[in-house]
């Protein structure tokens, strides 16, 4: 109101500045006229689309056009169904064809983008290989690199046996051929503390049973030898002979 009331007052003079200043606020203003915007400001307004997103929707991922490689010989093959065809190289061509679609981005995706520094330190992919490959899940197990051989250790009986399996025929072959063999030890009781109640009573029965034999075996049939019939007591060879003394034996 302030500027409608300035207006008016030079417009009542009648003098010519006033219609001046009246006709330069009433044109438009030009691009010569406009003052000038800063680069920040057209930053700003140029990205602002591209930097929105909407609440929920994911991030839009543009891949790289990358041209399929001339005279391809394409496998065919099929994972499905009950007769399944995998020619050689066929899982490796499906995981290219995967990257080159842009559907697998890899194991660690994002973080692959990561630096040198990240990944120099990391002995393994946490995402298919938990642990290493010279390494075993199952207890007791171990892989001696100077040797070539993995060993499966265990107590049986307080005594501390070791069984080795060459890995010169075949890495994961030998890897797995000592964890079935340690299932295997745990399967039949071989192992200490991981019997069960009865496979513990079963043992029980078997030491006396053996122990009863033993005494059966190696008992003293002579009646005489245990000092009966005036015989002394004392080492077998010195009743031997106070039997021979005595006529009592030939």
């Amino acid at each position: 109101m302030l500027a409608r009331a300035l207006l008016g007052g030079l417009s009542s003079s009648g003098g010519k500045g006033g219609q001046h200043l009246i006709k330069a606020a009433a044109a438009p203003l030009t691009p010569a006229s406009r003052p000038p915007v800063s680069a920040f400001a057209l930053d700003g307004r140029r990205w602002a689309a591209a930097c929105w997103k909407a609440p929920g929707m994911p991030y839009k991922i543009y891949h790289p056009s990358i041209q399929e490689p001339e005279r391809r010989v394409i496998l065919e093959g099929s994972l499905e169904g009950p007769a399944k065809y995998v020619p050689r190289h066929f899982r490796h061509q499906t995981y290219i064809d995967s990257i080159r679609s842009g559907a697998y981005l890899g194991p660690d995706w994002p973080f692959n983008n990561l630096g040198k520094g990240m990944w120099e330190h990391r002995r393994y992919n946490v995402s298919y290989h938990p642990i290493p490959a010279d390494a075993s899940a199952v207890t007791g197990i171990l892989f001696h690199g100077r040797l070539n051989i993995w060993t499966v250790e265990w107590h049986e009986q307080g005594k501390q046996r070791i069984r080795w399996f060459r890995a010169q025929y075949g890495f994961e072959r030998a890897k797995q051929s000592a964890e079935n063999f340690r299932r295997s030890l745990v399967q039949a009781g071989r192992v200490d503390n991981r019997r069960s109640e009865r496979e513990v009573r079963q043992q029980q029965i078997q030491t006396y049973a053996g122990r009863s034999l033993f005494k059966k075996k190696f008992a003293k049939k002579d009646a005489r030898r245990l000092g009966n019939s005036g015989t002394k007591l004392g080492p077998e060879w010195k009743t031997r002979k106070d039997y021979k003394t005595r006529g009592l034996m030939p």
